[in-house]
């Protein structure tokens, strides 16, 4: 069972694949990552907020990635987890990835809901603390702290991405 393994023998075509779910969020077969969102099956997809000192959050700024969708603050790191991948260690991996934190261990905060805007995904919140001193990041973004957050979220929601907006709407972050 692929749920909480992380196998290191995968074909190298794996590192393009994800792994589809049933309803209880096992996983059934393997796909492209593309054809999965094109087809809206149910694949898992790792949301990470950076926490530094003082519990401020790094807030990564997206730009448009399809024509019609506006640029916005979103989650420090989110994408999706491949075929074989361990839920955290795809955390770990999409960190290292976006924001150059190669040492980073997110934790599960929670598994969200079933969200609309969210498609077939199936979101897994993690939360990794920053270690260390000063960060060169390779994302454009900013910390802000949890009054500053509540603040865009009540007064410019439009500047946050719908699954950033939703977690601090109802709590999570």
């Amino acid at each position: 069972m692929l749920f909480h393994t992380s196998f290191a023998g995968l074909p190298a075509i794996a590192d393009r694949l994800v792994e589809i779910l049933d309803q209880q969020g096992h996983p059934v077969l393997l796909m492209p990552k593309q054809a999965a969102v094109a087809r809206n099956m149910p694949h898992c997809v790792a949301l990470v907020s950076l926490c530094a000192r003082g519990g401020r959050l790094w807030l990564t700024h997206r730009r448009r990635q399809k024509s019609g969708q506006r640029p916005c603050l979103d989650f420090s790191a989110r994408g999706q987890v491949l075929a074989g991948e361990a839920r955290a260690s795809a955390a770990a991996r999409l960190l290292a990835e976006t924001l150059g934190l190669p040492d980073a261990q997110p934790v599960l905060q929670a598994v969200l809901p079933p969200l609309a805007f969210e498609g077939a995904r199936r979101c897994m919140l993690f939360t990794a603390v920053q270690r260390g001193g000063h960060v060169s990041f390779r994302a454009e973004g900013m910390f802000v702290d949890k009054d500053e957050l509540a603040g865009l979220a009540e007064h410019f929601p439009d500047l946050l991405s719908p699954c950033l907006l939703w977690c601090v709407q109802n709590g999570y972050v």
